[in-house]
């Protein structure tokens, strides 16, 4: 179950202050049978400084403006830049930090605003006369325009070979928002930010239906929606629904009621663990179906 925090960008002070000791952290987590899922955005903080702002100046892979500037924009730790997946240093240096970021103890990361998302413009992402400085194979120098529907894909695959350079042995958990045809290689997918409404819970059969025909095999909603607040009987049809998909697992904004089952009383708490039972049963063909 996953329950989303304000402010777990790495670089406002929120890890520091309240998590001062990361590795720690996880280690007590992995002690009482948890696995530590931590978040990546692509929107680096730009901030001098910042170790990661730093390397990637002092490597040039930011996404460019139409006059050759880096690119800023507005996202969860103020104004931000984006790193250029669509070249290969970039993607090195992107899966340089993943591999440095895994040795906290990570056991999987999650791409999250990776369309890549842009607060306060009316587009919610950036411009699309943005430039990319993209590998020959890819394209080549283009627009924004031209890279847009790749980019989540792109962040992905960074982050899935920074995993695997982290640990060659052990197959990578990469979730992705973002995805494009070839995406399913590195990446689940989730269906982004629902309501917790019955028509939301509806709508995710057929989202996950639609996935998996374009290629997607391993996608599924917030169960029991990410924001508002479900009742006992929507949170208990939706983890029924939920034990059915490839992927599934709660997640709520802060502001909102708890979404873990067992605080929708008794009754719902007995049908989660029912649901786990019937969701864990096929997860070996699943498993070997998923495999590349």
């Amino acid at each position: 179950m996953a329950r989303r925090r304000k402010g777990l960008d790495i670089g406002d002070g929120y890890i520091q202050e309240r998590f001062p000791d990361p590795q720690s952290l996880v280690k007590d987590l992995h002690q009482t049978g948890f696995k530590a899922i931590w978040m990546l955005d692509p929107g680096i903080k730009y901030e001098e400084g910042y170790f990661v702002y730093d390397s990637g100046s002092e490597r040039d892979v930011w996404i460019q403006t139409a006059d050759g500037r880096p690119f800023v924009g507005e996202v969860w730790p103020g104004p931000c830049v984006f790193p250029d997946f669509t070249q290969s240093k970039a993607r090195l240096w992107w899966a340089g930090l993943v591999k440095g970021f895994i040795a906290n103890g990570v056991d999987g990361i999650w791409n999250d605003m990776n369309e890549p998302a842009v607060f306060k413009v009316v587009t919610k992402t950036m411009p699309e006369s943005n430039v990319h400085r993209g590998d020959l194979e890819l394209g080549g120098c283009q627009n924004h325009s031209h890279y847009h529907n790749v980019y989540g894909m792109l962040m992905a695959r960074s982050t899935y070979e920074g995993m695997k350079l982290a640990n060659e042995n052990k197959r990578p958990f990469v979730l992705t928002r973002a995805g494009f045809i070839g995406s399913q290689r590195y990446a689940a997918t989730w269906t982004g930010d629902n309501l917790s409404t019955w028509e939301h819970l509806h709508m995710s059969i057929s989202m996950v239906l639609q996935l998996g025909l374009s290629g997607q095999p391993l996608s599924g909603p917030d169960i029991g929606g990410f924001a508002g607040n479900a009742t006992p009987k929507l949170f208990g049809r939706w983890m029924g629904v939920g034990a059915l998909f490839p992927f599934c697992r709660g997640h709520s904004e802060t502001d909102t009621i708890d979404h873990e089952p067992w605080s929708f009383g008794e009754e719902v708490g007995s049908l989660y663990i029912e649901m786990l039972v019937l969701y864990f049963k096929p997860i070996g063909f699943l498993d070997v179906d998923v495999s590349f």
